[in-house]
């Protein structure tokens, strides 16, 4: 076993329950990480990620390695799990009801929902959720966290317990760190949850505290549409998928310039 291949190995275990790096059976997807080559020769420097032997992506430096594989494989559900409708969201779930937490890259979300996820509530997402379209219902994709910049700190200060992995310096999104999920949340990680409230967060460090604006069903709609990566594929039982969640679901624009008010809202709606 060479260095790198150590390096990725011991980050795996830093960021996956045990549990799951030990299952054996069918796979959907054989992925991998490899030193890149040019013209047979190899440059020590830079890694690739593969996928059944085809390199979706540019060679990225060996530092990155670990964050590669995560992106990778959120890569691998975004084009290829074609039976469910995929939105651009994080989704936690409580006493059996699921909220949907989506917006641009930014806004918030993962890091609202791997609080959430440590103060108790259930993750099934950080990234990509899977509705199933014949219902309001995500099916669970559980997976690292993925944090970025100084929300890496911000959850490592409030929740000093919480696991990580090996940080990515200088990628294209900034610093890059994975939190690892919570045995609840891997222990839950085949049961569904029905969506009942859906949270457009903004997190902005100069507002003036909370601000919260129930959104329209109509608005709902437009502003999943614009989060989904494949509601053009599944054609009309998506856009039915997509209405119903619409409408049925209670849905809030908050705006927050700190998690404890943003995670006291969420709270509030469970009571």
């Amino acid at each position: 076993m060479t260095a790198f291949d150590k390096a990725v190995i011991d980050n795996l275990g830093n960021i996956y329950t045990n549990n799951i790096l030990s299952e054996t059976g069918d796979a959907d997807f054989h992925v991998g990480l490899s030193k890149a080559r040019v013209a047979g020769i190899p440059q020590p420097s830079r890694c690739l990620f593969h996928l059944d032997g085809f390199k979706p992506f540019t060679k990225a430096p060996l530092a990155h390695a670990h964050a590669m594989l995560e992106w990778g494989m959120n890569w691998c559900i975004s084009e290829y799990a074609s039976d469910r409708l995929i939105l651009h969201a994080a989704t936690v779930a409580k006493n059996g009801t699921a909220t949907l937490i989506t917006g641009n890259s930014g806004s918030g979300k993962s890091t609202l929902a791997c609080g959430l996820m440590l103060e108790g509530y259930r993750l099934l997402t950080d990234e990509l959720s899977l509705i199933n379209i014949d219902s309001s219902t995500v099916t669970p994709f559980v997976r690292p966290v993925s944090l970025k910049n100084k929300s890496i700190d911000v959850i490592k200060h409030r929740y000093p317990s919480a696991e990580f992995g090996a940080s990515a310096f200088a990628t294209h999104k900034g610093t890059v760190s994975h939190c690892k999920p919570t045995e609840n949340s891997w222990q839950t990680k085949v049961d569904d949850a029905l969506v009942k409230h859906i949270i457009f967060p903004k997190y902005n460090a100069h507002c003036d505290g909370l601000s919260v604006e129930e959104v329209a069903p109509l608005d709902v709609f437009n502003l999943l549409n614009t989060q989904s990566f494949n509601i053009n594929i599944l054609g009309v039982d998506a856009i039915r998928a997509l209405q119903n969640i619409s409408e049925s679901c209670i849905a809030y624009r908050i705006e927050y310039n700190d998690l404890s008010s943003a995670a006291d809202f969420i709270n509030g709606l469970y009571e």
